[in-house]
């Protein structure tokens, strides 16, 4: 049974992360106005105050919130909503969510003033300008909200902003958060999500289909958890923590579960899990117990410029279980394991995942960030590989190896400049059966074709094709291994090897064309983004000359040292095969660069 057995545990656990006054908005900045980090910090809250006050909890914390919605409403002193001011529609979701949920007796908080004001003030969103991409569900879920209680609204704005949506949808129950190829956790938390709350209070023909691309989307976000609860840590707003559940939630509240593979004791058990897991991470601030800005810990490297202090509490939106009173069968239903595949293939997200008892991974083939604007971009989408178990690294800056996270990327400057740089954008990507394969540039000058070789959970294969004018220095990451200091502890090396191991874990990094250097790059504190400690990356390094040079590797990383595998590689015109432990994988040699 998980840590969190009751909804009284949940609650209480709540309610130590709700902030009780406004004096943490001091803890640092971000990019929005001063007046919208405060509706942040009101409306944020809301994903759990509210269902857990329609549903009976009058604690102190969560009537100050009550009350202090109330105020500001009567008093109409929300900030004017416009295209510059557009940020505050983000936090507008939550109002819809109420009025379509509880319709009268979430008008009734109000006088006949207030709701007036608070009618009018929704509407202004109907006149502003959206950015494409999840944006358009707040005037889906506002204006829906407004029309089920006979409300102002605008239909036209409504049906626009159904169709931007559909026009988002790539089929397999996944969405493009924009025209990019991003297609990370805004699909969970925010497409699915608001589609399924829509679906509850709305019967349209969009209702229908939110629900029923999210059954199909279950079925491959299942493997984005491992078997302990953890999500795999990737993409931008991880700040956001356990709002990767949250999809889920939504799936039991609008009873589409029934319609998934998944019994409600093994989505339960998922969902419990995951918030046990955050609950035992120092994930609160000292001095006023808000949830803060970073993942494992406090992290301000991990951050994006929109995150302020009140941003984590979109890890809220899991919380609407408190619709589910203490007598709802879900609190009393058995939890379940889910039984699932070692392996799957996701071409929409351009993810091949393994999974074992210790672990999730996701060889990284098609996605990469677009935005010039999103701090740590490559780190966030662009690493070959990311686990459950290790995490990622952020980088600390690009001059000198050290600072560059350069685990699970192939890091490369020109030759004694020490300027670092690795994948960002993908040229070209295709999703084999067994394999992945991509093509990346550094410059428009320096071509790079990647194959990424899922194993199981814990190890795969990179080769790379490397095509460059002029020398360059390289250096390829295997896994950060948390707590390793090269003060303290040395590594296994050999001249195509090495080998990282302490109580957390190992990881290993072996060279298959036995044309590198094997090398620990130590990684400075708070730097990944588990785990505050300094950590180190086994990595093999070289310095290249002029043309096209081969590189390949094998790479394996586990809670326990693992026993070296015999490896070989056999190169040919037709392409690479690799033999482990005298199990052959072949991988066709594409030429991306010769159409």
């Amino acid at each position: 049974m998980s840590c969190l057995s009751n909804r009284d545990e949940l609650l209480q656990w709540f309610e130590e992360l709700l902030p009780d006054d406004l004096s943490y908005l001091e803890q640092s900045g971000g990019s929005y106005l001063k007046e919208i980090r405060e509706l942040e910090a009101l409306l944020r809250p809301m994903w759990a105050v509210l269902p857990a006050y329609f549903s009976g909890s009058r604690s102190k914390k969560i009537l100050f919130y009550i009350d202090w919605l109330q105020q500001t409403i009567e008093n109409q002193e929300l900030p004017e909503i416009s295209t510059e001011n557009r940020q505050i529609a983000v936090e507008t979701g939550v109002l819809g969510y109420a009025l379509g949920t509880y319709q009268a007796d979430f008008l009734h908080l109000f006088s006949k003033s207030g709701q007036e004001y608070l009618v009018e003030w929704l509407n202004q969103l109907n006149h502003i300008v959206f950015p494409e991409g999840n944006w358009y569900f707040f005037l889906i879920l506002v204006n829906g909200g407004l029309k089920k209680n006979d409300c102002k609204y605008s239909e036209i704005r409504l049906q626009e902003a159904l169709e931007k949506i559909d026009s988002f949808y790539l089929g397999n129950g996944w969405y493009s958060d924009g025209r990019n190829f991003q297609r990370d956790y805004y699909v969970a938390f925010a497409f699915h999500f608001y589609g399924l709350l829509y679906s509850r209070f709305s019967k349209d023909a969009h209702a229908e289909k939110f629900k029923k691309r999210a059954v199909r989307f279950s079925e491959d976000f299942i493997y984005w958890f491992d078997e302990t609860g953890r999500s795999l840590p990737f993409g931008r707003s991880l700040t956001y923590r356990f709002a990767h559940v949250s999809f889920w939630v939504a799936l039991i509240l609008s009873d589409v579960y029934e319609k998934t593979p998944y019994s409600l004791g093994q989505i339960k058990k998922l969902i419990l899990d995951h918030l046990c897991f955050w609950k035992e991470q120092p994930i609160t601030a000292s001095a006023n117990g808000n949830l803060s800005i970073g993942y494992g810990y406090s992290q301000q490297l991990l951050s994006e410029d929109y995150n302020s202090p009140g941003s984590p509490m979109w890890a809220f939106k899991s919380f609407l279980l408190f619709e589910l009173g203490g007598d709802a069968f879900f609190w009393q239903v058995a939890e379940e394991k889910i039984t699932r595949q070692k392996s799957c293939v996701q071409k929409e997200a351009g993810f091949y995942i393994q999974t074992d008892a210790h672990q999730t991974t996701a060889l990284s083939n098609l996605q990469y960030s677009q935005n010039e604007q999103l701090y740590h971009r490559q780190e966030k989408y662009n690493k070959f590989c990311y686990s459950t178990l290790f995490g990622f690294n952020i980088s600390r800056g690009n001059e000198q190896i050290e600072q560059f996270a350069v685990d699970n990327c192939l890091a490369i400057s020109m030759a004694g400049h020490h300027q670092f740089q690795s994948r960002t954008k993908i040229e070209q990507s295709r999703c084999y059966k067994n394999y992945g394969v991509n093509s990346w540039n550094l410059w428009d000058e320096v071509w790079i074709t990647s194959y990424l070789l899922p194993i199981d959970a814990r190890s795969h294969v990179r080769i790379h094709e490397i095509t460059t004018p002029y020398a360059l220095d390289t250096y390829e990451g295997g896994f950060p291994l948390w707590d390793w200091n090269k003060k303290y502890q040395q590594p296994q090396l050999t001249d195509k090897s090495c080998v990282l191991a302490n109580k957390w874990g190992s990881s290993q990094l072996v060279d298959l064309k036995n044309n590198r250097q094997p090398v620990v790059v130590s990684q400075g504190p708070n730097t990944n983004i588990y785990n505050c400690e300094k950590n180190g990356v086994p990595a093999l390094q070289k310095t290249v000359g002029k043309g096209t040079t081969l590189f390949a590797s094998y790479v394996a990383g586990d809670t326990v040292k693992q026993k070296m595998p015999h490896l070989h590689l056999l190169i040919d015109e037709t392409g690479y095969q690799v033999s482990i432990d005298q199990q052959k994988y072949f991988m066709k040699k594409e030429h991306f660069y010769d159409e």
